[in-house]
């Protein structure tokens, strides 16, 4: 028995022996490596970042032919202008006014606001509520 037991141990170290030289053989890169290979990649421009790909992004510029003195200067005079989008009271139309901006320039008191809103919301024009129409929607059948 114990020329048997000795026997399988040789077979069963002979057959898990190899892989275990084999595994070391085709080690995993280190980590130097690694980081090396990311530096490259990265200064190729090969890893996008963000929702952008490589094909989206714009080439940017590092050097200017204009001072900064006179870009603030030309930026200053755009957002006095109004020019600039989501800048102030004269922001355009598309919703780039900021809430209380919004609430700057309107005519309605907060009271009639606070009236409107209890009169859509008791008629079921406010989703989620649990009133009107759109309770009949959340409740199962």
């Amino acid at each position: 028995m114990k020329k048997t037991l000795s026997t399988l141990t040789v077979a069963a170290l002979a057959l898990f022996g190899t892989q275990a030289v084999m595994a070391q053989t085709t080690a995993d890169p280190t980590r130097a490596e690694v980081k090396k290979e990311t530096a490259a990649a990265n200064k190729a421009g090969a890893i996008s970042s963000g929702e952008v790909t490589n094909a989206q992004k714009a080439p940017v510029s590092s050097k200017s032919d204009v001072p900064r003195a006179e870009v603030k200067k030309e930026t200053s005079a755009a957002n006095k202008a109004g020019t600039i989008p989501g800048a102030g009271a004269n922001a355009d139309a598309t919703g780039t006014m900021s809430p209380k901006e919004k609430a700057a320039t309107t005519d309605t008191t907060r009271d009639a606001r606070k009236k409107t809103t209890a009169e859509a919301n008791k008629a079921g024009a406010i989703p989620g509520t649990g009133v009107g129409e759109s309770a009949d929607v959340t409740k199962k059948k």
